[in-house]
């Protein structure tokens, strides 16, 4: 077995350990390829993560860092190849202000919210202004990117942690005064041309609700080279939609796959009614197929859900459970269900359930009750009860 696929087989506590071991290396360097293969079941565990000079620096960035295989110079993303670089290059800039950055966040983890912000407001300002200049680090080849490269990230992202105060804060406003903060920083960003307004747009979009008002200030104030499509706007949202249309992760359970799916349906639903206020039609295109694409794997995930489901509820050695688990399994499958009929072709979903519970009902392992109540579950009780069978 190869190390990283008994990495992601591990159990959470142990998957916690390995990677407290690696963050408390002084040098990482490649050591964090073992990390890469993890990081959707990070997401999900969100392990306290010990503040770094790295972390903190692209706290304002940090939703649009993406794996270097998944970034084109067209994407406004930051791929993580980049980002010892780049730190580097600050660091250097900022010589014994580092070291002493360094010292006040020994022991803080990234849940230190304040801390984050006040040496946040230390760093990112200072950080823009380094990241602007023209010089480029002699480590730069070990990104395996170009200097065209660097040149679209580093534009666009000095423009972001100009604004890294104010995105921070962002998260603590509601309302009119969020959308008002949002489109100041939005006509900061056209400022610094169309790669950073794109930035920043997939960055608002992915944290404010009012996504039809944020699409229409970028439709405003976006540029349109040669009288076609506001670039910004198709590659903000082709970022997002990529992120919304992605399937959970294969070991998520059956109920954060059904509240993955429910808030990917919500968004793109948000996004479908945002389209019509765009002048340009292409946003519409890439929010229906995105809109495909996620019916595609909620679907996948309900049959093979619906499979588990029924292998899942007969007893087993190597791991016992109580009726609780199946039960809970069952009802988190009838909300993907829901979403699933909401996103379009709810007969194919009829099938894989009512072979499910035809399985339980069947299972003569499991004691009547049990599979009269999780058929009932499924498919109501009677036709559970027909399923099953009378008792005696």
């Amino acid at each position: 077995m190869e190390p990283e696929s008994g990495l992601l087989t591990a159990a959470d506590e142990r998957l916690r350990r390995v990677v407290a071991l690696v963050d408390a290396l002084p040098e990482r360097g490649t050591i964090d390829a073992l990390i890469a293969p993890m990081r959707p079941v990070l997401a999900r565990l969100r392990p306290p993560r010990p503040m770094t000079l790295t972390r903190l620096l692209f706290v304002p960035a940090d939703p649009l860092i993406v794996p270097a295989a998944a970034w084109t110079p067209a994407s406004p993303a930051i791929p993580r190849s980049a980002l010892l670089s780049l730190v580097a290059q600050v660091r250097a800039a900022l010589g014994e202000d580092a070291d002493a950055l360094d010292a006040r966040m020994t022991g803080l983890t990234m849940e230190a919210a304040a801390k984050v912000a006040e040496f946040g407001a230390l760093l990112w300002p200072r950080a823009a202004r380094e990241l602007r200049k023209e010089r480029v680090p002699a480590d730069w080849f070990t990104t395996g990117l170009s200097m065209a490269a660097r040149e679209a990230i580093v534009r666009p992202l000095s423009a972001l942690l100009a604004e890294g105060v104010a995105l921070v804060r962002l998260a603590g406003m509601e309302g009119a005064e969020a959308v008002a903060e949002a489109e100041r920083l939005l006509r900061a960003a056209a400022t610094e041309g169309p790669a950073a307004l794109g930035m920043m747009l997939a960055l608002l979009l992915r944290r404010l609700p009012r996504i039809q008002r944020l699409l229409r200030i970028a439709d405003e104030i976006a540029p349109r080279p040669g009288g076609g499509a506001a670039a910004p706007i198709e590659r903000a949202l082709e970022f997002l939609v990529g992120e919304i249309s992605a399937p959970p992760p294969e070991d998520a359970a059956v109920a954060e796959a059904a509240l993955h799916f429910h808030r990917a349906a919500r968004t793109l639903q948000q996004l479908q009614g945002a389209a019509a206020s765009v002048r340009e039609p292409g946003p519409a295109a890439r929010i229906e197929a995105a809109r495909e694409r996620l019916a595609e794997h909620c679907r996948a995930r309900f049959a093979a859900a619906a499979e588990r489901l029924a292998v899942a509820a007969g007893p087993s050695e190597d791991e016992p459970s109580g009726p609780a688990g199946p039960e809970e399994d069952a009802r988190a499958l009838l909300r993907l269900e829901a979403v699933g009929r909401h996103l379009g072709d709810g007969e194919a979903y009829e099938r894989p359930l009512r072979e499910a519970a035809a399985r339980v009902a069947a299972d003569g392992r499991l004691a009547r009750n049990f599979r009269l109540r999780l058929a009932e579950i499924l498919v109501g009780p009677d036709a559970a009860l027909a399923l099953v069978g009378p008792a005696g």
